[in-house]
């Protein structure tokens, strides 16, 4: 028997167009399962003094599992903004609590299996950063030009939206 997803197949995410123009609302298991249904994301690109701050995911995700990623990426719950959302996830995925990341703006991340409107944060912080399992199972500081691999299809797609080498 399979553990658990770590994640609710039921949670319910804002399906927006091309223009982020808000349509509808789908649950996870739908987006994950049509390309077609754009929903929104959100990703923190953490910057500390040693290099930029990225997670390893858990081997339960529904998608990418095991694979490195931004330090802090997921969904935007229902009516939730980009904002609203960035700030929730750095504290699930990091315990993170401080001052708000910044907003570098949005970008469409067109993957095989789903299509996220991805709101796109960066914070210059040097922690504290905390393990919150299952979700993440590591952390680790790498050179911008050199992030870890396997790295996800979304998070190159963001680094080079926002200007960064590789």
């Amino acid at each position: 028997m399979e553990p658990a997803a770590v994640q609710s197949q039921d949670e319910v995410f804002c399906v927006v167009d091309r223009g982020d123009v808000v349509l509808g609302y789908r649950t996870r298991a739908e987006c994950h399962a049509d390309p077609t249904l754009i929903h929104r994301s959100i990703s923190v690109i953490v910057e500390t003094a040693e290099g930029l701050l990225f997670q390893r995911r858990s081997l339960r995700k529904d998608s990418s599992p095991g694979c490195w990623d931004l330090a802090c990426s997921g969904h935007v719950d229902g009516r939730e903004t980009y904002a609203e959302a960035a700030v929730r996830e750095l504290g699930e995925e990091l315990g993170y609590v401080g001052a708000p990341p910044e907003h570098l703006g949005t970008i469409i991340t067109d993957l095989p299996a789903e299509t996220e409107m991805a709101g796109v944060f960066r914070l210059r912080a040097d922690g504290p950063f905390r393990l919150m399992l299952p979700e993440v199972i590591g952390l680790g500081v790498y050179p911008a030009a050199t992030p870890p691999a396997p790295l996800t299809p979304s998070a190159r797609q963001i680094l080079a939206f926002a200007g960064y080498p590789g």
